[in-house]
C-alpha cells in the first residue's frame, strides 16, 4: 500500500483530515448522491459501504488526494475507482439477488441453508398477465366448460384432482382438455406442451 505524499503534489494525512472535517451537511449529502449513482445495480455494497471505503481509502493513504482538486472530485473518483471494481467482481463472480437463503430451514445432517428464489413482479409483468388473461377468456368465446377448466388449472388443479372438483367424467374432462389446449395452442403457438 503506498503511503501518502510528503511531496507538494498530494495532500499530507493532516491535510485529507482536515478537508474531510471541514466538510458540510450538504457536501456529505452530495457525496452520498454521488455514491448511490456508483451504486446502482451492483450486489453487496451500499451507499455507505462505498463512502465509508472511499474514505478509509484516503485516510489511509492507499489512494492520494491530489492538491488543488475539490473534495467532492476526489471522492468521486476515489468511489468510481472502488464501484468499477465491484462490478468486475460480480461479472466474475456474480451472486444471484434473486435467491435468499433462510437461516430457519436447515438440514439437520449437514448443517446446509435452503435456498428459495425471490419473485419479483413488474408493473410490466402484471400489465402483460392481465392482458394475456384478457385475450385467453376471449378465445374461449364463452364456453362454461372451458371456463370451469381453465378455472381449475389456474388454482393448480390438474388431472384426476380437478377432473373430481368438477364433477366429470374421464371421457367429459378428457375432451375439455383437448378443446382447451387447441385454443391455446392457436393463442401461443410457441408454448411448450405439457
Amino acid at each position: 500500500m503506498p503511503a501518502i505524499s510528503e511531496s507538494g503534489d498530494s495532500l499530507t494525512k493532516a491535510e485529507v483530515e482536515a478537508a474531510l472535517a471541514a466538510f458540510q451537511p450538504a457536501d456529505w449529502q452530495r457525496a452520498k448522491i454521488i455514491a448511490s449513482i456508483f451504486c446502482s445495480g451492483l450486489n453487496g455494497l451500499t451507499v455507505d459501504d462505498l463512502l465509508q471505503e472511499a474514505l478509509c481509502k484516503l485516510l489511509a493513504g492507499a489512494r492520494v488526494w491530489p492538491r488543488g482538486i475539490h473534495p467532492l472530485v476526489v471522492l468521486k473518483t476515489v468511489m468510481h475507482s472502488i464501484a468499477s471494481n465491484a462490478r468486475k467482481r460480480n461479472e466474475l463472480n456474480p451472486i444471484d439477488s434473486n435467491v435468499v437463503l433462510d437461516p430457519l430451514e436447515v438440514d439437520v445432517e449437514d448443517k446446509t441453508p435452503i435456498a428459495h428464489g425471490a419473485m419479483t413482479v413488474t408493473p410490466e409483468d402484471e400489465i402483460s398477465g392481465k392482458q394475456q388473461i384478457a385475450a385467453l377468456y376471449a378465445s374461449l368465446g364463452g364456453d362454461e366448460d372451458l371456463e370451469m377448466l381453465v378455472g381449475e388449472w389456474a388454482d393448480g388443479m390438474r388431472g384426476t384432482e380437478a377432473r373430481d372438483e368438477l364433477g366429470w367424467d374421464e371421457k367429459k374432462y378428457d375432451a375439455v382438455r383437448k378443446r382447451l389446449l387447441r385454443r391455446l395452442a392457436v393463442l401461443d403457438p410457441d408454448r411448450r406442451k405439457s
